[in-house]
């Protein structure tokens, strides 16, 4: 199987290494900059819990264009990053290509198919913590894994040779024709913790300490709306993220809140634009997550994020 990851990072560079261990021998790896250079001087080491190890992709390059038509491509980007990526692999795509984009956000598959109206789009979610922590290393952290994917209408069977993929590379993956589901039980936790660790400039488990109330508004916000687009988010999956809120190690921070501290573009769109204009739309109340949104974005408008 011919394999792409797009934005080897610390999610797609770890998924591809684990491809390879497992004996992929056509994985490709896109990336850029230092961890670029890294990846093809030294490998690519990952550090797990137990165990290390350094592979070898079969390509390591930032434009994909002469790598030829894929058989699974992985999005592991940045949510900002999103256009430009799927520009970069129009000479990779073809009808029989599978798509799975793992972003922070939801409901990319409409935004892949308006690219390639005819490639095989899914959608997905990971839960995954793992970063660069310098050029060509990737380190784990803790036990926690867990991939989802699949679309509506979905039959596992007809995507067997990438679920096995995934059986024999992977500690656990879950295919499924709920993944809208599975998507905004994700977003349920990782848009209010992103747009208020971002808001008051503290970590993760502050805010449920702090500003637990608030958090709580907003989670009731995004359930709404998931009810009005037909997700069965309820009270059971709030409760459920709070007590995730609480469990969370003193200290950590959300990436949209790394980004706006080291000034690099950040997820405000897919993560709290996107419920204030869907809100919007459908009409559904999510005053307080506007109030957050737009406080964000009159900072970072005048510059005066680090204030």
């Amino acid at each position: 199987m011919k394999i792409m990851i797009v934005g080897a990072g610390g999610v797609g560079g770890y998924l591809g290494a684990r491809f390879i261990r497992a004996g992929e021998e056509a994985v490709s790896l896109v990336a850029r900059g230092a961890h670029l250079e890294a990846i093809r001087e030294r490998g690519l080491h990952i550090i797990d819990q137990q165990e290390e190890y350094t592979v070898h992709p079969a390509h390591a390059l930032e434009d994909p264009a002469s790598l030829g038509i894929q058989d699974l491509i992985l999005l592991t980007l940045k949510a900002t990053d999103l256009e430009t990526g799927l520009e970069s692999i129009r000479s990779n795509v073809s009808e029989q290509t599978v798509i799975l984009p793992l972003l922070n956000g939801v409901e990319y598959r409409p935004r892949i198919l308006k690219h390639y109206p005819r490639a095989d789009a899914l959608e997905g979610c990971i839960y995954i913590l793992s970063n660069i922590v310098e050029p060509g290393v990737i380190r784990k952290k803790g036990e926690i894994f867990r991939l989802c994917w699949g679309k509506e209408d979905f039959d596992p069977a007809d995507y067997a040779p990438v679920a096995r993929l995934f059986d024999r590379s992977l500690p656990r993956h879950k295919p499924t024709a709920d993944i809208a589901f599975e998507q905004w039980r994700k977003f349920l936790f990782i848009s209010p913790m992103a747009a208020l660790t971002s808001l008051y400039k503290i970590p993760m488990n502050q805010v449920y300490q702090e500003h637990r109330t608030q958090l709580r508004r907003l989670l009731e916000e995004i359930t709404a709306l998931a009810q009005a687009k037909g997700i069965s988010l309820g009270d059971k999956e709030i409760e459920a993220t709070l007590a995730q809120a609480s469990k969370v190690l003193p200290g950590a921070k959300t990436s949209m809140q790394l980004d706006l501290e080291r000034g690099k573009p950040a997820e405000i769109e897919a993560l709290v634009g996107y419920v204030v204009k869907e809100g919007k739309r459908l009409g559904v109340d999510v005053l307080e997550t506007e109030r957050v949104y737009d406080l964000l974005k009159t900072r970072l408008s005048e510059g005066n994020y680090h204030e």
